[in-house]
């Protein structure tokens, strides 16, 4: 009886959570993140040169190796990543009035995306009710460094991840056995945590009406779990069935960008809406 009365629950949680996504408009949402995305990645990635400029202009194989990580994880193409290692190397330093500049506007570019990003919270938890334009731009700002300790994050991760693969490989070779769950470690667990991290912090701290805890780790959960389903379906689906360079020609990456940020913009929109549907739910029975 117990456990008909939770699967009745988780339907019409789920049943609520379509409706109101529907009725809000969430695709919309999303399609305004993935379009802010595609024009504030450019100076995302130039914010980012211009603070590792100054710690790995000294070591070009770290800088390399970090700027690989780097592009892996922001989708861009060889030359992108070329683009980015020669930015990070002529870019002027921070400490001067050009460097300033270029941090100023970098920073104010990338934080378009995070201005929808707020605005979809503020419409699914708040009513619509957002922050002032100061008050949101700050906020945005402190999530655009948000990102950029982020994306630090899973370069480093990846860079683990490399390593452990080669020391791996090294004990296989002398040992004939090889360590478990380097793969499963560094590969599955450490993105699902950090993603599952980053959607309970937007959850609970970025709306005006905070969520309770329950909701928003039930929902973050579920976010996360979602937000890798969808890269890995997504990862399968470009280099398998799809061939956007077929029908769209050189413009085939931006097609294929556009497609995943707005694959995960809808992740995100979900996510957020399943919490707000959970938090009024636990709410009401307490």
């Amino acid at each position: 009886m117990l456990q008909r009365l939770q699967t009745v629950r988780v339907v019409l949680v789920a049943r609520e959570s379509t409706s109101r996504y529907g009725r809000l408009a969430g695709s919309q949402f999303a399609a305004a993140i993935s379009y802010r995305a595609l024009f504030s990645i450019v100076p995302l990635a130039t914010f980012v040169a211009t603070i590792l400029a100054q710690v790995l202009s000294s070591n070009s194989a770290d800088r390399q190796e970090l700027v690989s990580a780097i592009a892996s994880r922001l989708d861009l193409s060889p030359e992108g990543a070329a683009r980015l290692d020669s930015l990070i190397t002529s870019v002027p330093s921070p400490w001067s009035l050009a460097g300033l500049v270029s941090l100023g506007l970098a920073l104010w570019g990338a934080t378009g995306v995070m201005s929808s990003i707020q605005r979809t919270l503020a419409v699914v938890f708040d009513g619509g009710v957002a922050r002032g334009l100061v008050r949101g731009r700050l906020v945005s700002g402190l999530l655009v460094l948000g990102a950029l300790g982020l994306i630090v994050c899973a370069a480093m991760v990846s860079i683990l991840e490399n390593v452990a693969r080669k020391v791996s490989e090294n004990v296989d070779d002398a040992l004939g056995w090889q360590p478990p769950g380097f793969g499963i470690v560094f590969g599955v667990l450490a993105p699902i945590a950090v993603t599952v991290a980053v959607f309970v912090l937007l959850f609970r701290y970025i709306p005006r009406h905070r969520p309770g805890w329950r909701a928003v780790l039930i929902g973050s959960a579920a976010s996360g779990l979602g937000f890798q389903a969808v890269q890995v379906g997504l990862g399968w689906y470009l280099s398998g069935p799809a061939n956007f360079s077929t029908i769209y020609g050189p413009a085939s990456a931006v097609f294929a960008f556009l497609f995943s940020v707005y694959l995960s913009a809808t992740t995100f929109v979900i996510g957020a809406i399943l919490t707000a549907v959970l938090d009024e739910r636990l709410t009401s029975r307490s």
